[in-house]
């Protein structure tokens, strides 16, 4: 069986590809994609060659929604017609093309413990854009509980992409105020315009500014960027035994050039967090079935997967602003969401 995917070719190059199936197995499952996201974070580090374990030619992506559409025998875990989470993390293709996760494809064949279940009917197109962003949301709901966030706590955001926006609202539901600091002007007036508190870093009154939010310093610094120079300012501002997250990416050296002098004066206790866990998607998806984590406000862009490749040109170049991506991959579905 033949499908269609989004193959990264080389550093920056990006097309999409139609690739050949392997025969599915007694013990595996075909799904068939609807919808699809673009982690902004993970996926760009990749097309640049950067992210680590990073192979071309490769299928890219970790977030998917699809439809059971045929299953094995000795599977007992699905039936025909489950709507599932997950992706083809063993690329069981016959092209030379690795799997970086390999979301971003028409069809798959996969052993079910790689999929989780949503649901026995269709969500609503609403619940299929929030819910198919469920681990990039999680990866914030991580960092939140590493960081046991407690009520009353102020906690200072560097960054203010996609992560980022959901951990200031998972900040609040522990009833702790978040502010941002982000040095992109769009991003600045994105998250004004939803409500959140940030500061753009190249104001003249930056450090003022700060200050004035929490004069006896934050509780909580949570690096969503990895600029040195940031995170060495913020810590000035941190309270003395405070904690410290570290959970941008840190493939360059130069991102990771911080000083550690002002951490150990300020007696900071440092964590850091990689990926997710069963615990951290359980209580995100909940949040977001039941909106309390707002993710439809933080979707920028929604395409046909025949248009993706529009998508990738947004992510390389960064403009126009972009945040939360979403492609569809099933044609009723996509003219449902244009009407």
């Amino acid at each position: 069986m033949k499908t269609e995917a989004v193959v990264f070719t080389s550093p920056e190059k990006f097309t999409m590809k139609e690739i050949t199936l392997d025969k599915m197995r007694e013990d595996e499952i075909l799904v068939r994609t609807l919808v699809t996201a673009i982690s902004p974070g993970t996926e760009r580090w990749i097309l640049k060659g950067k992210h680590i374990g990073t192979q071309f030619p490769n299928v890219p992506g970790y977030h998917r929604i699809g439809i059971v559409e045929k299953v094995g025998k000795n599977v007992k875990e699905f039936q025909e017609g489950d709507i599932v989470y997950g992706h083809s993390v063993e690329g069981k293709w016959k092209e030379k093309i690795i799997s970086m996760w390999g979301a971003h494809l028409g069809y798959s064949v996969d052993s079910p413990e790689g999929y989780t279940f949503i649901s026995s009917e269709l969500p609503s197109i609403f619940e299929l854009e929030t819910t198919v962003f469920t681990i990039l949301a999680a990866v914030a709901y991580r960092g939140i509980r590493f960081l046991e966030v407690k009520p009353g706590e102020k906690m200072l955001i560097i960054g203010a992409g996609f992560v980022g926006l959901c951990a200031a609202q998972l900040a609040s539901l522990h009833h702790c105020t978040s502010v941002f600091v982000e040095k992109n002007k769009e991003r600045v007036n994105f998250a004004k315009k939803i409500g959140l508190n940030v500061l753009w870093t190249d104001s003249k009154n930056f450090d003022k500014e700060l200050k004035e939010i929490a004069q006896e310093g934050f509780d909580l610094i949570y690096d969503t960027a990895g600029v040195p120079v940031m995170i060495d300012k913020t810590v000035q501002q941190a309270k003395r035994w405070g904690r410290l997250l570290l959970q941008a990416q840190y493939f360059d050296a130069a991102h990771r050039i911080i000083d550690l002098d002002q951490i150990k004066i300020k007696e900071l206790t440092i964590k850091t967090t990689i990926g997710t866990d069963e615990i951290d998607r359980r209580e995100t998806s909940e949040l977001i079935k039941k909106r309390m984590l707002k993710i439809e406000p933080l979707i920028t862009h929604r395409f046909y997967y025949k248009d993706s490749l529009k998508a990738y040109k947004l992510l390389l170049e960064g403009k126009p602003f972009n945040l939360g991506m979403v492609i569809y991959w099933d044609k009723n579905l996509w003219e449902r969401r244009m009407k």
